[in-house]
């Protein structure tokens, strides 16, 4: 069971991919003079919650069809405000301001297909962080998340189509070696 958390660890943290990728969108990380309320750093979350389709443009979906989001390991660096956050291969950045975390680039967002996340391509696309949703809000031990710290918000996303991603980050374990 130890070497299974070694390579999630490996794999969460990018070690066994040969680049990291930074898609921009608008989202950018304002200036913070603010103390971040919690330290993220080593830790590794996921993100989970429905995705609103907005506008037309992905295949096999419409405007206003919601689908649930496949879960992707954040394996989180923080130094001061500032969070490295690696998604699968992609980078996002992160600023945490008081109990704000304001997010900037994107990463390839995967839903269900019916019913299952088989992580295939059609399963998802690259998609960046908008300015209009780029903001999730920490909140300690919410029962609706069976008790875990939890990061909350909407997230607006553009891809091929844009989205609204009804978006809950939970921790999803730390590394302790």
């Amino acid at each position: 069971m130890r070497w299974f958390v070694y390579v999630c660890v490996l794999v969460a943290l990018g070690s066994c991919k040969d680049e990291i990728y930074f898609i921009p969108g608008t989202g950018t990380l304002p200036d913070c003079n603010e103390a971040p309320v919690v330290n993220l750093n080593g830790m590794v979350w996921f993100n989970t919650g429905p995705v609103t389709v907005l506008t037309a443009g992905c295949p096999g979906v419409e405007a206003d069809d919601v689908r649930e989001s496949c879960p992707e390991n954040w394996a989180i660096t923080q130094s001061g405000n500032d969070l490295d956050i690696i998604v699968d291969e992609y980078r996002v950045k992160g600023r945490l301001c008081g109990d704000k975390l304001h997010l900037e680039g994107g990463w390839w967002l995967s839903v269900q297909n019916e019913g299952a996340c088989w992580y295939g391509d059609d399963d998802g696309d690259d998609f960046r962080i908008e300015a209009e949703g780029n903001v999730v809000t920490f909140v300690l031990a919410n029962p609706n998340t069976a008790g875990l710290d939890s990061f909350e918000g909407t997230l607006v996303m553009l891809g091929r189509c844009k989205v609204s991603y009804d978006v809950t980050l939970m921790e999803a374990y730390s590394p302790s070696f």
